[in-house]
């Protein structure tokens, strides 16, 4: 009994863990969206850590998605061009596939970690994307 609830005690504790390691995770994310508020001039509030930015006025619909879209369209974009930068790279490189990794030039392999890194990233913004398409479409924001 007391074991059971010595382990009730210590849950909520990791779960706030857990909350604010994701929290950390998307920094970079909730960055972008103060960018982009920033771009379009609105004043917001964020907390480190936190994993949303806050609007302090109203906004439009067309701002609400750009802000919504910027951090997706900004890492998966970055995401493509590494990529398309290691492929337009691989006709000059003449090795072997089998080879690549061992012999490869070092800069030929970072391109192509970059653009998965990258690319992996971007799901940091699913609710957005789910977010956008109901903004596009009339439905309040989830």
């Amino acid at each position: 009994m007391i074991q059971a609830m010595n382990n009730q005690q210590t849950k909520p504790s990791q779960q706030s863990f857990l909350y604010k390691l994701g929290g950390y995770y998307l920094i970079p994310h909730e960055l972008l969206h103060v960018l982009a508020f920033r771009i379009i001039g609105k004043p917001c509030r964020y907390e480190w850590g936190n994993d949303y930015v806050r609007p302090l006025v109203k906004e439009s619909k067309r701002e609400r998605l750009f802000v919504s879209l910027f951090p997706f369209v900004t890492i998966m974009g970055l995401g493509l061009i590494f990529g398309l930068m290691w492929i337009s790279s691989a006709f000059f490189i003449n090795i072997r596939p089998e080879r690549y990794f061992i012999d490869g030039p070092t800069w030929h392999v970072v391109f192509l970690i970059l653009c998965a890194l990258f690319i992996f990233y971007s799901g940091t913004a699913h609710g957005d994307l789910f977010s956008s398409y109901y903004i596009l479409f009339g439905q309040d924001e989830i």
